[in-house]
C-alpha cells in the first residue's frame, strides 16, 4: 500500500504539473501563432537531447544504490553531480556549436542559446536521492515549483511572437528554482555525514553510461521526428507534430512516474530472488495492460477534440497525429515492465540496446513517413519504432529475466480490443456519440467484469482514497 501511496502522491503532483504547463503551452500557441511556436518546440527538443548528456543515466542508478545502502547517499551525491557538472559544461558546448551552425533563423539561435543556460544547474536537480529514499512527496513537490515558476512566467512576459525569448527564460527559471528547493532539502533531510571533497568514479560512469545512452536514445526516439522535421518541413508541420507529441510527453510522463515509482521495489525484489521478482510484475501486468488498453481506446477517441481545445482550431491537421500516438503511450506503459525490469536486475546494457533498437527505427521511418505521408506517415514511424521496443524488450526479458508466461496477462485485454472495435464497426456511422461512449467506457466495464484482479485492485484503491 505504500508504493500505491507514493505513486498517488506523484500521479498527483504530475497531474497539476501538466494541467497548468498545458495551460501555459496553449496559450502560447495561441499568443505565438503556429510557426513561431514551431520554433519554441525545436528549440526545446534539442534542449531535451542536450539534458542527456548531463543526466547520463546517473539519477537511475544513483536511486538504485540509494535503494539497496541509504548509507552511501552522501558520497553517492558527491560522485553524481560532480560528473555532472563536467557534462554541463560539454551540453552547452554542444548546443552553443549547434545553435551557430544550424541554419534555422536568429530566432531559433537565440533560443537555444537561452534554453543551454538551463543546463548549469541540472546537476543540482536531486529527486533521484529522495526516490531512492522512497521520499516520493518531495519528488513530487520539486516538480511543482518547476512548473509553477515556468508557468509564471510565460503568463507574465508572453503577449505575441516578439516575446518568445521569454519561454526559454521561463525554463531557466523553472530549473533553478527547483534546484534550490533539492540542495535546501538535501542538506536539512539526507546530508548526515561531513561533506566530500568533489569526486567521480569509474564504476558511476560503468554502470550508469548504459542507463544514459537508453535514455539519449529514448530521446533520440521520441524528440527525433521534431527534431528531423525541424530541418526538412516548415515551421508549422513542425508545430503540428510537436503540439500533439507535446500531449504524447506530459501523458507519457504518468507512464515513467509509474515505473519511477516501481524501481526501487523491482531492484529490492530482484535481490529476494526470482520468484518475488516475477510475482511483483505478474500483480503491475495483470493491471496496467487494462488500463493501457481503456486508456489508449478513450485517447485516440478524444484525440481531435482535444488537440484544438488545447491548441485553437489552427491546428486541427495535428488530431490525426495525436490519435497514432495512443498506440505509442499504451506499448509504452506495457513494455516498461520489461524495462525497468532489466534496469532492476542489473541489465541496464540490454535495455540500453532496446532503446537503441527504437531509436534507429524512428530515425529511419519517421522521415521516410514524412515523405510519403506527411505528418500523419512521421507519426506512424513513431508507432512502428515503440512497437520494436516492446518485442525487444519481451524477448531480453525473456532471456534474461527468466520472466515466462506473462502474455496470459494479455489475453482478457486484447479479447476486450477487439470485442470494442467489432461493437464499434456494427454502430451505424450516424451514431458518433454512442462509438464516443463505447470507446471511452466499454473497456473499463469489461477489465471489470471479466477481470477478478481488477475488481480486487480497484477495491484497493477505492479503500485507499478512503483513508
Amino acid at each position: 500500500m505504500n508504493l500505491l501511496k507514493n505513486f498517488l502522491s506523484l500521479v498527483l503532483a504530475e497531474g497539476f504539473s501538466k494541467l497548468i504547463t498545458f495551460a501555459a503551452f496553449a496559450y502560447l500557441a495561441r499568443q505565438l501563432g503556429a510557426e513561431t511556436f514551431g520554433y519554441v518546440e525545436f528549440a526545446a527538443a534539442v534542449l531535451m537531447c542536450a539534458s542527456l548528456i548531463v543526466d547520463q543515466g546517473f539519477s537511475a542508478f544513483g536511486a538504485k544504490e540509494i535503494a539497496k545502502s541509504p548509507e552511501l547517499t552522501g558520497r553517492l551525491a558527491t560522485k553524481i553531480v560532480t560528473a555532472r557538472l563536467l557534462l554541463a559544461l560539454s551540453g552547452y558546448l554542444v548546443v552553443a556549436v549547434f545553435a551557430l551552425l544550424v541554419d534555422r533563423g536568429p530566432v531559433v539561435m537565440r533560443l537555444l542559446l537561452v534554453y543551454g543556460l538551463s543546463l548549469w544547474a541540472l546537476p543540482l536537480l536531486l529527486q533521484w536521492v529522495f526516490q531512492g529514499h522512497e521520499r516520493m512527496q518531495l519528488v513530487a513537490s520539486a516538480q511543482i515549483i518547476r512548473q509553477v515558476v515556468f508557468c509564471a512566467v510565460v503568463f507574465a512576459m508572453v503577449r505575441g511572437a516578439q516575446d518568445v525569448l521569454w519561454v526559454a527564460w521561463a525554463e531557466v527559471a523553472g530549473v533553478v528554482a527547483t534546484a534550490t528547493f533539492c540542495v535546501v532539502v538535501y542538506r536539512r533531510y539526507f546530508q548526515k555525514e561531513t561533506p566530500q571533497q568533489a569526486s567521480s568514479s569509474i564504476r558511476l560512469f560503468r554502470e550508469g553510461l548504459p542507463i544514459g545512452l537508453s535514455q539519449m536514445f529514448w530521446v533520440i526516439k521520441m524528440f527525433g521526428g521534431t527534431l528531423i522535421l525541424g530541418l526538412i518541413a516548415s515551421s508549422q508541420e513542425v508545430a503540428f507534430f510537436a503540439g500533439a507529441q507535446r500531449i504524447l510527453i506530459a501523458l507519457h510522463t504518468f507512464v515513467w512516474l509509474y515505473y519511477f515509482n516501481l524501481l526501487p521495489s523491482l531492484a529490492r525484489s530482484w535481490q529476494e530472488g526470482t520468484e518475488e521478482f516475477r510475482s511483483l510484475i505478474a500483480r503491475s501486468m495483470q493491471v496496467m495492460v487494462w488500463v493501457g488498453v481503456a486508456g489508449g481506446l478513450a485517447w485516440a477517441a478524444l484525440s481531435q477534440q482535444a488537440i484544438q481545445f488545447v491548441y485553437g482550431t489552427e491546428f486541427g491537421p495535428a488530431g490525426t497525429v495525436l490519435a497514432l500516438f495512443a498506440a505509442v503511450w499504451s506499448m509504452a506503459l506495457i513494455s516498461g515492465h520489461y524495462r525497468f525490469g532489466l534496469i532492476a536486475a542489473g541489465q541496464a546494457n540490454a535495455e540500453m540496446a532496446t532503446a537503441a533498437i527504437g531509436a534507429v527505427l524512428a530515425l529511419i521511418i519517421i522521415p521516410l513517413g514524412y515523405y510519403n505521408a506527411g505528418i500523419t506517415g512521421a507519426a506512424v514511424g513513431l508507432v512502428i519504432a515503440e512497437a520494436g521496443i516492446w518485442v525487444s524488450s519481451w524477448w531480453f526479458a525473456q532471456k534474461l529475466l527468466f520472466l515466462k508466461g506473462n502474455s496470459r496477462h494479455l489475453r482478457l485485454p486484447l479479447f476486450a480490443l477487439l470485442l470494442v472495435v467489432a461493437t464499434i464497426w456494427l454502430l451505424p456511422l450516424s451514431a458518433q456519440n454512442a462509438r464516443l461512449a463505447v470507446l471511452m467506457l466499454l473497456p473499463a466495464i469489461l477489465a471489470l467484469v471479466l477481470d477478478h484482479t481488477a475488481r480486487i485492485r480497484v477495491r484497493q484503491l477505492l479503500g485507499l482514497l478512503r483513508i
